[in-house]
């Protein structure tokens, strides 16, 4: 049996570093665990990435399952960054988060093809009320995080973190889509009968 690993973008938690992301030189996935092969899941982890390629500081923020966790730890570890000269713009050391998704191989193809449809090309109603229940759940949290975004920004980050286009556009991709969410929002509330694909940025329907 095969397994699929998604390493999702690396999250920079320091704003004003907005304009800079360490580029990524390794960063082996994680085994999936042998006991858990038919169970998909995830887990967030934190890491502090060195000026000198190295990382430090790896831990699981939360996981579904702690052995998620601990592989997502065990593969960060690992990974390395090409190094950069220290500035006003590139500090010694950056905070970053990273969440990684297990999928079974065998259920993945279908499976991701299916939520990314199925999240996209819901009804704005639908939409409207994911949103409402967010931000009644979690009034402190960027849009972003909301499950059908957070699906949509992993389908525009797909190609780069597959290896099929540069790493820097998707995070632009990435980047004009959370821009882009108080417009979508706006206009669904506005047409609720609507779809919520219709309202996203046009250069990124063709990577859903």
């Amino acid at each position: 049996m095969r397994f699929f690993v998604l390493a999702a973008a690396l999250l920079l938690s320091t704003s004003v570093l907005a304009a800079f992301v360490p580029e990524a030189v390794s960063m082996p996935k994680p085994h999936y665990p042998s006991f858990l092969t038919s169970v998909p899941g995830h887990a967030r982890i934190s890491l502090n990435i060195h000026n000198d390629g190295s990382v430090s500081d790896v831990k699981a923020l939360s996981a579904t399952k702690p052995e998620f966790g601990e592989a997502a730890v065990e593969a960060a570890t690992q990974w390395r960054f090409k190094p950069w000269t220290v500035n006003a713009d590139q500090p010694a050391v950056i905070d970053a988060q990273n969440e990684m998704i297990f999928t079974p191989e065998e259920i993945k193809a279908k499976s991701t093809q299916l939520s990314f449809m199925e999240t996209t090309y819901q009804s704005c109603s639908a939409l409207n009320e994911e949103v409402s229940q967010f931000r009644r759940n979690h009034p402190s949290r960027p849009l972003i995080q909301m499950k059908s975004f957070a699906i949509t920004r992993v389908a525009v980050m797909f190609p780069a973190l597959s290896g099929k286009s540069d790493y820097n556009e998707g995070l632009d991709r990435a980047d004009a889509l959370e821009s882009a969410l108080p417009e979508i929002v706006r206009k669904c509330q506005a047409h609720p009968k609507s779809t919520y694909a219709k309202y996203l940025p046009s250069n990124l329907r063709r990577y859903l």
